[in-house]
């Protein structure tokens, strides 16, 4: 069998799991990996679940284990692979009986063609604890959910740097901690998704789990990739109900304090803590930063519309620059709010702090010589702890006539991510586009620079603050 996994990047693990004090226990540390070194040392099995998409059938799925090379290949000789002939439907259970000890990668291929090689067509996934990059297990090893997808010979533009003009301003991320030691009070685990605001980075985000109602806080793992968002999963759980915590450092002082980034699962201090029992996943958790937390239950209204002054004659060297917004839009029961319409998604200002809720943050980069670049983020919370995020970028030139500023898009790509099913995942091009927006300067909020953008008609006005 000729299985490719396809991933142009080498796998990568995520943090250890345990509590967050300064001062680490040696002794603990150690005792723990010799627990771990005697578990491994006999046979074991590697269990799990693999999912398809749509009407498609698992049956005749292939689960493989095998070493990775640098390419992300299974490499010939390592692999331990078995059919599901006996099961159909759109998941099935799987057992690796005698599973390696060693550290390998877990892939699920359907060869729906029957041509002996993963091309278009087939259902391909590799389990996954971020949702970019293979994990690597080893034996005993419970609760590995591989998610397939249909192959449709289009590479993800994000992951492969196509979708990029330019590098992305380094955004604010928390130091690494290194090893949070490991205090496993059973054996149950859950998953889930954290997501960052504008102008951070992922990396360096922690996700605890304490007992209920209690600030024992046993349980963490941090995110170690880079980005808006990243998957975690929490392991050795005892069988009983927790709460969820994802905390960023982002002054290393080890506090939670200043300008510091927290969230909760269900995203929402009116809710407090939500009950998770082990075995639960798919949970998302948006991080804020603490200032909006202190009035998060607090709905701010629709900014009104700028003056008409504002819009007239100016050049590109005048609005040079990196310009950003971000903005909230609340999913009512009694309708849906909508807003100005920027680079493939909807913004408008004004927010209420719910688990369902729509959010667009739109990062605006324009070049003294003309060109530009832009990026919208837009998360979707489909309900307490599922969301869609979707990411367009846009690139190209720009040009002025008095206040008319034509946006000529070049290139248009995008990635959407279903942090509850990624089988849903999808990306690609969208069709270039010519955008024509009125465009201002003025004096913003506390004096900062701020520019307005303005499409016309009633769909409102776009503010942005200099970066």
């Amino acid at each position: 069998m000729n299985l490719n996994p396809g991933c142009s990047r080498p796998p990568s693990t995520t943090g250890s799991t345990g509590n967050l004090r300064r001062r680490r226990s040696t002794t603990r540390l150690l005792t723990v990996l010799a627990g771990l070194l005697v578990a491994s040392a006999h046979a074991a099995p590697i269990k799990g679940s693999v999912h398809v998409p749509g009407k498609q059938d698992v049956r005749g799925t292939w689960i493989t284990v095998c070493d990775l090379d640098a390419q992300a290949h299974c490499v010939e000789g390592t692999q331990q692979s078995q059919q599901l002939t006996r099961q159909d439907g759109s998941s099935a259970w799987f057992t690796v009986e005698d599973g390696p000890p060693q550290p390998r990668a877990l892939v699920a291929w359907k060869d729906v063609n029957g041509n002996g090689r993963l091309d278009r067509g087939d259902l391909y996934g590799t389990y996954s604890t971020d949702g970019l990059t293979p994990a690597r297990v080893r034996a005993p090893y419970d609760g590995a959910v591989i998610w397939m997808r249909e192959q449709d010979g289009v590479a993800d533009p994000f992951l492969g740097g196509g979708a990029s003009a330019a590098p992305n301003v380094e955004a604010r991320a928390a130091a690494l901690i290194g090893n949070l030691e490991t205090q496993a009070r059973g054996d149950g685990s859950t998953t889930g998704t954290v997501i960052v605001p504008q102008g951070y980075d992922v990396r360096g985000v922690v996700v605890l789990a304490c007992r209920f109602g209690t600030d024992d806080c046993y349980s963490a793992s941090q995110v170690q990739l880079s980005g808006r968002h990243a998957r975690w999963r929490l392991d050795g759980l005892a069988d009983e109900g927790h709460q969820l915590v994802a905390w960023a450092d982002l002054n290393g002082n080890g506090e939670v304090d200043g300008p510091d980034l927290m969230g909760t699962y269900l995203n929402t201090a009116r809710d407090n803590f939500g009950f998770v029992r082990p075995g639960l996943g798919n949970i998302t958790i948006s991080l804020t930063p603490l200032s909006d937390l202190a009035t998060a239950d607090k709905p701010q209204p629709k900014r009104p519309p700028a003056p008409d002054n504002v819009f007239k004659n100016t050049s590109v060297r005048n609005i040079a620059g990196r310009w950003t917004t971000q903005n909230r839009v609340t999913r009512l029961s009694q309708g849906f709010t909508t807003g100005t319409v920027f680079g493939g998604a909807t913004v408008q200002a004004g927010w209420d702090w719910t688990p369902t809720q729509v959010r667009q943050d739109v990062d605006l980069l324009i070049r003294p010589d003309g060109t530009f670049r832009s990026v919208t983020f837009t998360q979707d919370f489909q309900s307490e702890s599922c969301a869609t995020l979707t990411t367009v970028e846009q690139v190209g030139t720009v040009s002025l006539s008095g206040a008319n500023l034509t946006f000529n898009v070049a290139r248009r790509a995008f990635r959407e991510i279903d942090t509850c099913q990624p089988s849903f995942n999808r990306w690609g091009t969208l069709p270039v586009t010519r955008e024509v927006r009125l465009v201002g300067l003025r004096e913003g909020p506390g004096g900062a620079p701020e520019l307005v953008l303005r499409a016309g008609g009633p769909a409102g006005d776009v503010f942005f603050r200099r970066s």
